[in-house]
């Protein structure tokens, strides 16, 4: 019953914010986040206040023993938004926006990494510490900046294929650094050789799915009148996780393979199909996801100075890395801001990094603590200034609609 009352209050909390959020005509997403809050944190707070420190609740309210417990309906919800994303992408407005992808990827990694360990040195930490703040720092959350995109209907603007794409090169490079640092936890060397396997491997499965699924999923699909619809819907359930499981396998995060799937799916599944795939998604996990985000974020050892550097550090280098590569690459101004803007927000493969700096002693409980709440905060604003920075003017968007009405 204890699963119940965690998956409720969440998703509960995170609904009815969302919905609040909706109302005021921002992003849901940000509902959403600030309903993982409520229910975790502010309600954690306000019961200490009434309730002795030796209550029962204190014991079972904690991040760590509630993942435990609802850990894999997270990790669906995370697949699930890519999934999602990728039925609102065309393959071929992400292939074109390659162009514009792979710099802003580059240098929305090479500036926070070099920002990060430059404030690790500077405060006196050991080389590697900073280089696991570097890495922290670096790392682009692909699923934020997907939901905040589908909310605002911008999946397939330039600006949004670019951000997609650039997402996806820095995965691979997120999967780079971390097995890099890995090495160097272990004592082991590590070669170029090994990086050339990674990318290979990497790039191997995008292109070995890409071609094999778009082969395969439309004969599979095809004879909808044999197919009952549950029986489409587990099939395609059924092709979203196992591109998941090969995401992996090749190294890359499994959001990778789920959203390849949902490019491929677009041009086969009907309208219909596609709509009861984005109601079922937006309806159940992606509230449970991104309001266990907000749940999950701890306030305590965080402000400081350190944390206000370290703070600064992650959103200018960030959006000054990959604003100026997507500049670089050909875009407006207006487009690199909103691009180095949407790569922002940080998740999964920080916190991944954070707990093995944490486990082997590299970083301590304070660093790691604000590592966490660096990856929230910029999570929770990206979805609000990236709205700003794609919003349309009003009298180019008056002659748009007239155009499209004539």
């Amino acid at each position: 019953m204890i699963v119940f009352i965690y998956v409720v209050a969440i998703f509960s909390s995170a609904m009815i914010f969302g919905e609040i959020a909706e109302k005021f005509k921002q992003p849901n997403i940000i509902g959403e986040l600030f309903g993982g809050i409520v229910a975790g944190p502010i309600a954690h707070e306000i019961f200490s206040l009434i309730l002795s420190s030796d209550h029962p609740f204190f014991a079972y309210w904690r991040p760590e023993i509630i993942e435990s417990e609802i850990g894999i309906l997270i990790e669906i919800g995370m697949v699930m938004v890519m999934l999602i994303a990728g039925l609102g992408t065309e393959l071929e407005d992400l292939i074109a926006s390659g162009k514009y992808s792979l710099l802003p990827a580059v240098f929305g990694v090479v500036l926070p990494l070099v920002l990060g360990y430059s404030i690790g040195i500077f405060y006196d930490y050991s080389q590697i510490t900073s280089l696991f703040l570097g890495a922290s720092l670096s790392i682009t959350a692909v699923a934020v900046s997907a939901k905040t995109l589908l909310d605002l209907k911008k999946l397939q603007s330039k600006i949004g294929t670019t951000i997609l794409g650039a997402a996806i090169i820095d995965d691979i490079l997120g999967l780079i650094i971390l097995s890099v640092l890995l090495s160097l936890v272990h004592g082991e060397t590590f070669s170029f050789v090994e990086i050339l396997k990674i990318v290979l491997k990497s790039v191997g499965f995008l292109f070995i799915s890409v071609k094999l699924g778009g082969c395969l999923l439309p004969k599979i699909l095809k004879y909808r009148l044999k197919f009952g619809k549950e029986l489409r819907l587990g099939i395609i359930l059924l092709v979203m996780l196992i591109f998941s499981i090969l995401a992996r396998m090749c190294g890359l995060h499994e959001m990778i393979g789920a959203f390849i799937v949902g490019m491929l799916l677009k041009k086969v599944l009907t309208e219909a199909e596609i709509d009861s795939l984005v109601t079922w998604g937006l309806g159940f996990f992606t509230p449970l996801f991104f309001g266990w985000i907000g749940f999950s974020v701890t306030f305590s050892s965080v402000f400081s100075v350190l944390m206000a550097v370290i703070l600064l550090a992650a959103i200018i280098g960030k959006v000054l890395g990959c604003g100026i590569g997507a500049r670089i690459s050909g875009l407006s101004t207006k487009e690199s801001v909103a691009v180095g803007i949407g790569m922002n927000g940080r998740g999964a493969v920080e916190l991944v990094l954070a707990g093995v700096g944490l486990e082997f002693g590299i970083i301590q409980q304070n660093l790691f603590s604000i590592i966490v709440f660096m990856a929230f905060f910029t999570t929770l604003i990206t979805p609000v200034v990236l709205k700003m920075a794609v919003r349309e003017p009003q009298q180019k968007k008056i002659k748009r609609i007239k155009k499209e009405g004539s």
